[in-house]
């Protein structure tokens, strides 16, 4: 058979952002191009924090130049094959994990980055909490409970979700650094003091239109979007479905400003007080 590939060496990228801010779906769009193959979830990171703590060793031969440059040179060529070894060599081979930009920061490598309204972001974030038993604080414990025992609980009564100021709190702040940190990586990227080819696209834009956003993706991973595959139930926006809501599942709503339903003022307040500085960034005030 013709290996319609074979004049395209194997490049590859990644896809960051917040976790339940869109990186699943972006990855999932991606991997509707033949020549894309984007797989979840490689965690990489503690790699790039062992070689890190290996060049601040005051008795490591790493720490000094040029070898310490050596060392995470070769960190990044290992790290590139690796992903490309696993998604099957396509000529566009992604990483999908849910990691600020700096974490896995490669020069020259490309990065999808998303980003969704922080308090969209919550709500699916209390929601995978308690499906994936993530935090085990008494409050989200308590949370919990009422959902093991009926996964539409908080559906039916939304304005309980938020209910625990420091678990919303919480969050919201750590979004916010999140957001913060990345914003500098692209500004410095912008002014030219780092190599990070980047594409920012907003889980809002992507739901509005769809075709449009994932098009300008495929152009940025330098491909033609003619060659993708039509929208799936789970590629199109909210699922294809505007009514879906499964709590109890990972696909579980998938639609942009439905945090209204849950946040009262007071949560909204408890919110704002953490992350209003990253939601004038995104574009979300």
């Amino acid at each position: 058979m013709r290996n319609l590939f074979r004049f395209r060496r194997p490049e590859a990228f990644f896809i960051r952002g917040y976790a339940k801010s869109g990186t699943t779906w972006l990855s999932n769009l991606m991997n509707l191009h033949p020549q894309i193959s984007s797989i979840s979830e490689f965690h990489l990171a503690p790699l790039f924090e062992g070689a890190k703590s290996i060049s601040d060793l005051s008795w490591s031969v790493l720490r000094h130049e040029p070898n310490s440059r050596l060392m995470h040179d070769a960190l990044h060529r290992t790290v590139k094959q690796l992903i490309i070894d696993i998604c099957g060599a396509r000529p566009r081979c992604g990483d999908k994990t849910p990691y600020p930009l700096r974490t896995t920061f490669i020069p020259g490598v490309k990065n999808l980055y998303i980003t969704r309204d922080g308090r969209d972001v919550v709500v699916s974030w209390f929601y995978h909490t308690m499906n994936l038993k993530i935090d085990t604080r008494p409050e989200m414990l308590e949370k919990m409970r009422q959902f093991d025992e009926n996964p539409y609980h908080f559906e039916e009564n939304k304005q309980q979700l938020l209910s625990c100021e420091v678990l919303v709190r919480d969050v919201a702040q750590e979004w916010n650094a999140t957001i913060l940190d990345d914003f500098q990586m692209m500004h410095s990227a912008d002014q030219g003091e780092i190599d990070l080819p980047y594409l920012w696209l907003r889980y809002e834009d992507l739901q509005l239109d769809t075709q449009k956003q994932r098009d300008k993706a495929y152009r940025f991973l330098g491909l033609s979007p003619s060659k993708a595959e039509c929208l799936d139930s789970r590629t199109k926006a909210g699922f294809g479905d505007p009514n879906t809501n499964q709590p109890d599942k990972f696909f579980r709503r998938g639609r942009a400003g439905t945090w209204r339903e849950y946040f009262t003022d007071e949560q909204l307040g408890w919110f704002m007080d953490e992350a209003e500085e990253a939601m004038g960034l995104i574009g979300t005030l």
